[in-house]
């Protein structure tokens, strides 16, 4: 992917600072946004990093900070002051500031908690107390609320005095005395209205909210169906905490897709996180390892089953030696069958489109399309069958590749709803373990069949 900042820019920058040209520095910087200049600062060694940040407005190197990825902060973090760290991440947007606590080092994080004011401190914690993929943890407390028997007027002054330090205020949130949530407005409507109306006459009591403790991949599902820039957050008693906002979201999907990828391509992220895919050119050679050797380890001792299951069936083979030209082919068109199937099923439990409660559907519309699929490829092999051998063995490669594509497809649907019915991500029912597992049972098959039929 292209930088959208160009090479030139991010050296004459670099060669700036060694000058020391501050000055140069500081009016280069202010023309960008704070996305760019993160992206620059990313290129930069870390004494450069702690330069940029120290140059920038007290503001302005917050909304820098906060695009950087965690590993660049913690470096620059190392590098700052007690008295510079804390003006950033109090600065910080609350959603922000929590994400930041989270992915640092405990040792870290209990050192910029203890710089934080006591509200602010109070304010972190409480945010930190929710589960953790919970909406709790993306939500901010900066948002606007008025009450219902407010005039317009006094709802817009209200929101020109207090909606500079909201995160966004496309939607003015409706309370009462308990602040409880009752209603949200977009600002749109409130400034068209009557200044003498009051904000229940513009009222149409719909709205949508979630509550605190629902899980970020459920909140996914609620934006994208409802298209809203912003959710409140509620407790269990209608209590209006917070907000989340559409740009939090992205930045799930996007963690959450970088997840899914790295389980279904069996990756181990959770020892290493999968921070190091995004990172991969400067990610160290040790947490590349770790990350791969898991699933390689687990899958080697897997495949010593598949050489044990041939090793079983040598007077066939022996008999037959052209048996073994089509193993290769059998295993891997039932693994790709198999990675198709969960592919979709995958997906369509991630957007909701097929629920646990529909698995046995899917599997006899498997079976039904497996079967079609499976006549196809038996067709295809059949030449070879006649090609490299005669017409029993051609009927063999005919018989054990159809039966293995629905073997493969049905392994690839059942999986993802066994690792959803355990409460593990279906993405867990990676493409080698699909593969692997239509290795062994393949061969079994192929060979049963082979004997079976060949005498």
């Amino acid at each position: 992917m292209e930088t959208l900042v160009s090479t030139d820019l991010s050296e004459k920058i670099s060669n700036l600072l060694a000058q020391k040209k501050w000055y140069e520095v500081k009016n280069l910087l202010s023309k960008l946004y704070p996305a760019d200049i993160a992206e620059i600062i990313d290129k930069l060694p870390v004494e450069q990093q702690v330069i940029i940040l120290r140059l920038l407005p007290k503001d302005l190197a917050s909304d820098v900070f906060s695009e950087l990825d965690t590993s660049v902060q913690e470096d620059i973090i190392k590098n700052l002051t007690n008295e510079q760290v804390k003006n950033i991440i109090e600065s910080l947007d609350a959603d922000d500031r929590t994400q930041l606590l989270e992915e640092l080092p405990p040792k870290m994080t209990r050192r910029l908690i203890n710089l934080l004011s006591d509200q602010e401190r109070k304010e972190a914690l409480r945010l930190l107390g929710y589960p953790e993929d919970s909406v709790g943890r993306l939500m901010t407390p900066d948002y606007v609320a008025i009450k219902k028997d407010w005039t317009i007027a006094k709802a817009l002054d209200h929101i020109k005095e207090f909606g500079k330090d909201a995160e966004t205020i496309d939607m003015i949130y409706v309370i009462d005395d308990d602040w409880r949530l009752i209603d949200d407005i977009p600002i749109r409507r409130i400034i068209l209205s009557d200044p003498q109306q009051t904000v229940e006459q513009i009222m149409d009591h719909h709205f949508v909210s979630m509550n605190v403790r629902t899980d970020q991949e459920e909140a996914i599902k609620i934006f994208e169906k409802y298209n809203l820039p912003a959710i409140p957050v509620t407790d269990d008693q209608g209590h209006l905490l917070g907000i989340v906002t559409f740009d939090d979201i992205l930045d799930v999907m996007r963690e959450e897709h970088t997840e899914d990828f790295a389980k279904y391509s069996g990756l181990d992220t959770e020892s290493v996180g999968s921070d190091f895919i995004t990172q991969l050119k400067t990610a160290p050679i040790r947490t590349i390892i770790r990350a791969r050797v898991t699933w390689l380890l687990a899958l080697l001792l897997m495949d010593v089953i598949t050489g044990s299951i041939i090793q079983g069936f040598e007077n066939t083979i022996a008999k037959y030696v052209v048996l073994v030209t089509f193993l290769p082919v059998l295993v891997d068109t039932a693994g790709n069958a198999g990675s198709q199937s969960a592919t979709l099923i995958i997906r369509a439990l991630a957007l909701g489109t097929v629920k646990m409660k529909d698995w046995i559907f899917m599997l006899g519309k498997e079976l039904l399309v497996a079967s079609g699929l499976g006549l196809i490829m038996g067709a295809g092999i059949s030449i070879m069958g006649f090609v490299r051998g005669n017409a029993q063995i051609a009927k063999v490669v005919v018989v054990a590749m159809f039966v293995n594509v629905i073997i493969g497809s049905l392994i690839g649907v059942l999986l993802p709803f066994i690792f959803t019915k355990l409460k593990k991500d279906p993405a867990t029912a990676s493409t080698p373990l699909i593969t692997t597992l239509a290795d062994i049972i393949g061969t079994a098959v192929y060979l049963t069949i082979a004997t079976l039929m060949l005498g």
